[in-house]
């Protein structure tokens, strides 16, 4: 097939081929970056439909599924997302172009579902990182005027997949290098506090302890030692918090299925609540450090939350991640909703964070009583 923008006469089709490359560079965050590669082939070739189906990560299927041209109600007519079957597993199990003029007569067309909108001719490129690995396809039907897919439209979506495969590639690339150094600034952190504010801790328990023996009122030595407890208590929460902040999320020993069972092992052992926990899902694969991040800190306030102020007995915690979402179910046998007290500070926590990854949180009264909230992230990268 040769190199594809060579295949590329236009010289005004190779110059939008250029300023599309420019465009889509431009984004550093990778949920953003695969909306521009859809709407930028969609433009270039003048397609009324277009997809972007990430491969999943045996190979054999699409774990995500972006669309263009497409209303947010067809899609919910639609139902689920493809999983890459009949003409989309083909071009997954080819690994190269594949275009078709007619799709009522290809016999890899699988047909479409009810509520999908008629298509008529494909074209289908995959999108190969700088290791040649396939990362995903993308997919176009049906152009404005009506014509058949040319052998210069394929060119022109198969150089923009090449240029966007090295993009995403940079992308992942700078991804990893913010991992590391989030974990070498936690790291940092975690010495910082062990060897300064701990040992000023101790230092001020001390001279504490010294002036309780001092001749003193009763009530003046009673405020003394309550500080002494009160510090020492400080002094354990901040071991745990140096725990927590120094496991690193590239290890997947240290991953986040690990921290979610250390969060709950505390709360199960220290504050005495039961807590169940299911994980369903690429968990530690699928999910990066900055969205794990939001997902340790969600669990922790949650959690606090039923054992300060819900007065539940048990809680449940499901945590799974399926077709680009991750979904945190949290639910207790406590008060309900008044737990959670007038909105404020740590509500709007919750649907900050949610926000910060491309999802929403909902909390809502549990059939048989208390509590039950869900926390989404769609930007797991």
């Amino acid at each position: 097939m040769g190199v594809p923008h060579r295949r590329i006469t236009n010289p005004e089709r190779l110059y939008s081929l250029i300023d599309e490359i420019l465009l889509i560079e431009s984004h550093a965050d990778l949920n953003v970056l695969m909306r521009r590669i859809v709407s930028g082939a969609v433009e270039l070739v003048g397609a009324r439909y277009g997809a972007l189906g990430v491969i999943d990560f045996d190979g054999t299927g699409l774990r995500e599924f972006i669309t263009e041209g497409v209303s947010e109600s067809e899609r919910a007519g639609i139902g689920d997302s493809p999983v890459g079957k009949g003409l989309l597993g083909a071009v997954i199990d080819g690994g190269r172009p594949i275009r078709v003029d007619d799709l009522g007569s290809d016999p890899s067309a699988s047909g479409f579902p009810i509520g999908h909108p008629v298509m008529r001719r494909f074209l289908g490129v995959p999108i190969r990182l700088g290791n040649g690995e396939v990362f995903g396809n993308l997919y176009l039907c049906d152009r404005e005027d009506g014509a058949p897919f040319s052998d210069e439209d394929e060119a022109v979506v198969d150089a923009l997949g090449r240029a966007a495969g090295l993009i995403i590639t940079e992308a992942n690339l700078r991804a990893k290098v913010q991992d590391l150094t989030i974990s070498e600034e936690r790291m940092r952190l975690a010495r910082d506090l062990h060897d300064t504010v701990i040992q000023h801790l101790f230092a001020v328990g001390l001279s504490l302890h010294t002036t309780a023996g001092l001749s003193m009122s009763d009530e003046v030595r009673g405020r003394v030692l309550q500080s002494i407890d009160d510090l020492d208590a400080t002094i354990r929460e901040i071991r745990t918090t140096i725990f927590k902040i120094s496991l690193d999320p590239s290890n997947k020993s240290n991953g986040l299925r690990a921290r979610i069972l250390t969060l709950i092992d505390e709360v199960a052992t220290r504050l005495e609540l039961p807590v169940a926990v299911e994980f369903l899902g690429p968990i530690d694969a699928a999910v990066g450090a900055v969205c794990a991040d939001h997902v340790a800190n969600v669990i922790r306030e949650l959690l606090a939350n039923v054992v300060r102020h819900a007065r539940a007995t048990r809680a449940v915690l499901r945590f799974s991640v399926a077709n680009g979402m991750a979904v945190l179910v949290v639910e207790d046998d406590g008060l309900g909703l008044a737990s959670f007290g007038p909105a404020g500070h740590g509500l709007d926590n919750l649907a900050d964070r949610a926000r910060l990854v491309g999802g929403a949180c909902t909390i809502a009264e549990r059939p048989g009583g208390g509590t039950l909230v869900t926390w989404t992230a769609t930007w797991l990268r």
